[in-house]
């Protein structure tokens, strides 16, 4: 851990770091995050594919016989397959300015847990300060290093706008056809400096986790109402070094039961 702050906040001063200091800072992040994951493997799920795209497959013959009673050649056979389950979501964090310094490094743990769980492409990430932004996009394969750099030089400031947060959001579901539920993680003290009001366009999710960032000035009742209005539920982190764990143990749950 010592090394990994020294690294990151020579980067946040502006002294020139090296691609190798920036690897490792990457793989620092990376590796703590593994040890919050204690269980990697994912739900999986069986599935009756044909031959012909699952070879290794086992052969179920009474599916395929009612697929084709013929089973004229190799392509007509079907076959059970174990895959893993799957589902897309969005993690949409708070970058304003009060999210500098040692508290955008612990956040950066938090997206290493969720780019380590859930493949690159079926998970989006969203800042949000007085505006808006999408760091890593839906349907977008990226590796993870890629993406802690990323969120690491995107340097938080400006004020708490948690209704533009949602909005930039609710764009990128948009932008993704074959998505059908709008599954959204925000991380947030419920105190909006600026913008409109977030619960009227948490009523657009399908199902919305608000992490409760406790604090002072902190707004435990508004998460709660953002929470309930998307259709989930509010988790209280007491502090932001707990946000990478409680994010991990919500994710195992999502995994289980989104289809």
């Amino acid at each position: 851990m010592v090394l990994m702050r020294s690294l990151y906040f020579e980067k946040q001063r502006g002294v020139q770091s090296s691609p190798a200091d920036d690897k490792t800072l990457a793989s620092l992040i990376l590796d703590r995050a593994r040890k919050i994951i204690s269980h990697p493997a994912r739900p999986r799920q069986n599935l009756v594919r044909s031959l012909r795209e699952f070879p290794e497959g086992d052969l179920e013959i009474e599916n395929s016989l009612e697929e084709n009673i013929f089973l004229n050649s190799a392509e007509d056979l079907q076959v059970e397959v174990s895959v893993e389950k799957t589902f897309s979501c969005a993690v949409i964090l708070d970058t304003s300015s009060s999210m500098a310094g040692e508290k955008h490094l612990l956040a950066s743990l938090a997206i290493a847990v969720l780019v380590l769980e859930i493949p690159s492409e079926n998970s989006a990430i969203i800042l949000f300060s007085s505006t808006g932004k999408t760091l890593k996009r839906l349907s977008v394969r990226e590796e993870p290093e890629v993406t802690i750099l990323k969120f690491l030089r995107h340097q938080p400031r400006g004020f708490t706008n948690i209704y533009e947060g949602l909005q930039e959001t609710l764009k990128e579901f948009g932008r993704q056809k074959k998505i059908k539920k709008k599954v959204g993680l925000l991380a947030t003290d419920g105190k909006s400096t600026e913008g409109g009001d977030p619960v009227e366009l948490a009523k657009q999710f399908d199902f919305l986790v608000v992490f409760h960032l406790c604090g002072p000035g902190s707004d435990l009742e508004v998460s709660k109402k953002i929470a309930q209005a998307g259709h989930g539920f509010c988790v209280e982190v007491q502090r932001l070094e707990e946000l990478p764990q409680h994010l991990y143990q919500i994710l195992k749950k999502l995994s289980r039961q989104t289809h």
